[in-house]
C-alpha cells in the first residue's frame, strides 16, 4: 500500500498553520490505530479563517463565471490524477473499502467537474417591463462568504459539493470538516490551491463542533451556511443562523423506506437496493432501512435479502477480499447494538447478524431483522449502520401509513410493475428524493433537497449554485 501521511492542520489564507488549540488523534476504524493526527482551531483562527474569505471575497466574486470553472476544472483533473494516493489515505481514516473509497472519488471528480462548467452558464433572466420602453433583468449576483460543515460519512464528494457549488457561485468559504476524515479534506483543498485558487478563497478548519460553530455562525460575514449531517445538530445550527440571516442550506437525516409490492421482482429489489444499503457500511442518509413487502412476498424478501447479507465479506477495506467495512467509530458500534437489541426485546427476530465482531476495530455484522414491532426504536432512529428491518404490509395505504410514520422525509424507494401502484405511492410517499425500480443517487446535475427533518435547501444542479446567489431585480427605462 502506499505511504499515506495522514497529518493534517488548518489552511488560512493560504497558508498551512498548525492549530493552536491541541491535537486530536485520527484513528483507523478498521484497527483502531493511530494512522495521524489534526490540529484543531482556536478562537482566534476562526476569526483568521472568517477574515481571509472576507478579504478574499470582492476579488473572487469579480472573476467571470468562466473563470472561476476553469479553477475548478483543473481541481477536477488534479483530484483524478491524484486518486490512487488519496482513495488509500481516506479507507484508512474511514473505513471504507477500497470500492467505496475509490467511487466516492470519482463523484468527487465529477462533481467539481460539472461545478466549473455551471459556473459559466449561470445567467439572469430578462422580463419585459410594465410601461413601453422598460425591462426587468433577474440578475444573480453571489452572496458573500459562506461557511460549509461536513460530515464523515463521506468526506470527500461532500467537501467537493459544497466547496464546488458555492466557488462557482463567487462565494469564498470557510470549511470546517469532520475531524474523524480530516486527511481526505485537505487532499480536497489542495487540489483546489494547486489549482490557482486564490488566498482566502477557500480556508480549511478543524475544531470542537460546538463553539466552532457558534463563533462562525455568530458573524456578520457569514451569508449562507451549508451543512449535511444528523436532524439534532441542524437544528441547533439553524438556531445559530437566525439571529444574523444566515441562508441555510441542509441535507440533514434520513430513514429511507422500501415498498415491495406483490408483483415485483423480489431478487431484483434486493440486488438494487443492497449495495446502498450496505455501502460505506450503511452510513449514508439515502440508505434504504425499512424494507415493507407486500405480505405475499415477505418471506421471499427476508430470505432474498438474508442470503445477500451473508454474501459480505467483513473487513479492513485495504483488503481486497472485504466488501462491508468497519462503522466509524466506537459510538456506531454502541448506537447499533443498542438499537437492535431493543428490537428484540420487544419482538423482533434477528434472521442473520446483530452482533459486534470481537477483533480490533469498529466491525459489526450486516444484520436483517424481521417482524419488527412498531414501537422499536430503530423504526424511529436512523440506524445509520449495516442494519435492515422487514416489515409485513397488506395494501397500500397500510404501507404509506408505515412508510411516512418516520419524522425523516429524504428518500424512498418503490418496487412494481403496476403503474396504477407506481403513481399513487410515489404521490402519497412523505419523501424528497424517489427511486422507482432502481435506487435514487444524488449527482451533480440535478436538484436535491430534504423535507421537514431531512432538511431544507438544494444542493446539485443549478439550482444548487443558485442557493449562494441572490437574484438581484433591476427595473429600468428610458432616460
Amino acid at each position: 500500500m502506499p505511504q499515506v501521511k495522514l497529518d493534517t492542520n488548518l489552511f488560512i489564507n493560504g497558508r498551512w498553520v498548525e492549530g493552536k488549540a491541541g491535537s486530536q488523534p485520527n484513528i483507523d476504524p478498521g484497527t483502531e490505530e493511530l494512522i495521524g493526527v489534526v490540529t484543531l482551531a482556536d478562537g482566534s483562527q476562526v476569526q483568521a479563517a472568517l477574515d481571509a474569505a472576507h478579504r478574499a471575497f470582492p476579488a473572487w466574486s469579480g472573476l467571470t463565471g468562466q473563470s472561476r470553472g476553469a479553477v475548478l476544472k483543473k481541481a477536477s483533473s488534479l483530484l483524478n490524477e491524484r486518486i490512487q494516493e488519496i482513495a488509500e489515505g481516506l479507507l484508512l481514516e474511514s473505513g471504507k473499502t477500497r470500492a467505496d473509497a475509490f467511487g466516492e472519488l470519482r463523484r468527487t471528480v465529477e462533481t467539481l467537474a460539472w461545478n466549473g462548467e455551471e459556473a459559466g452558464r449561470v445567467s439572469g433572466t430578462v422580463h419585459p417591463g410594465i410601461v413601453v420602453g422598460s425591462t426587468r433583468l433577474s440578475v444573480p449576483i453571489p452572496l458573500g462568504v459562506v461557511v460549509a460543515i461536513t460530515p464523515w460519512n463521506f468526506p470527500a464528494v461532500l467537501v467537493g459539493r459544497k466547496l464546488g457549488a458555492a466557488l462557482a457561485a463567487g462565494c469564498t468559504v470557510v470549511l470546517k470538516a469532520s475531524e474523524f476524515t480530516p486527511y481526505t479534506a485537505r487532499a480536497i483543498v489542495e487540489t483546489l490551491v494547486d489549482a490557482g485558487v486564490p488566498d482566502g478563497a477557500v480556508n480549511l478548519i478543524f475544531g470542537d463542533p460546538a463553539p466552532v460553530s457558534r463563533q462562525l455562525l455568530s458573524s456578520s460575514m457569514v451569508k449562507a451556511v451549508s451543512f449535511t449531517g444528523s436532524t439534532r445538530v441542524g437544528k441547533q445550527l439553524a438556531a445559530l443562523a437566525a439571529p444574523n440571516l444566515i441562508r441555510p442550506i441542509f441535507e440533514l437525516g434520513g430513514h429511507a423506506p422500501v415498498i415491495v409490492w406483490n408483483d415485483a421482482d423480489v431478487e431484483n429489489a434486493v440486488q438494487v437496493t443492497a449495495p446502498a444499503k450496505f455501502g460505506s457500511a450503511g452510513q449514508s442518509c439515502v440508505a434504504p432501512t425499512r424494507y415493507l413487502a407486500h405480505h405475499s412476498v415477505h418471506d421471499a424478501l427476508v430470505d432474498a435479502l438474508v442470503a445477500k447479507t451473508k454474501t459480505y465479506e467483513l473487513g479492513h477495506g485495504a483488503e481486497d477480499s472485504t466488501t462491508l467495512g468497519p462503522v466509524a467509530h466506537a459510538g456506531r458500534v454502541a448506537s447499533f447494538l443498542h438499537l437492535v437489541e431493543d428490537a428484540v426485546a420487544k419482538g423482533a427476530v434477528v434472521k442473520t447478524g446483530g452482533k459486534k465482531l470481537e477483533r480490533a476495530g469498529f466491525y459489526v455484522e450486516p444484520t436483517v431483522l424481521s417482524s419488527v414491532p412498531r414501537d422499536a426504536e430503530i423504526l424511529v432512529e436512523e440506524p445509520f449502520g449495516p442494519v435492515a428491518t422487514v416489515q409485513s404490509v397488506d395494501t397500500i395505504d397500510h404501507a404509506i401509513d408505515l412508510a411516512n410514520a418516520s419524522d425523516y422525509s429524504f428518500a424512498a424507494y418503490v418496487f412494481t410493475d403496476s403503474i396504477r401502484v407506481r403513481d399513487e405511492l410515489v404521490s402519497r410517499l412523505n419523501a424528497s428524493n424517489i427511486g422507482v425500480n432502481q435506487t435514487a443517487p444524488s449527482l451533480p446535475d440535478v436538484a436535491l433537497g430534504g423535507l421537514g427533518n431531512s432538511g431544507y435547501g438544494y444542493e446539485g444542479g443549478r439550482e444548487g449554485v443558485l442557493a449562494y446567489m441572490h437574484l438581484r431585480l433591476i427595473s429600468q427605462a428610458h432616460g
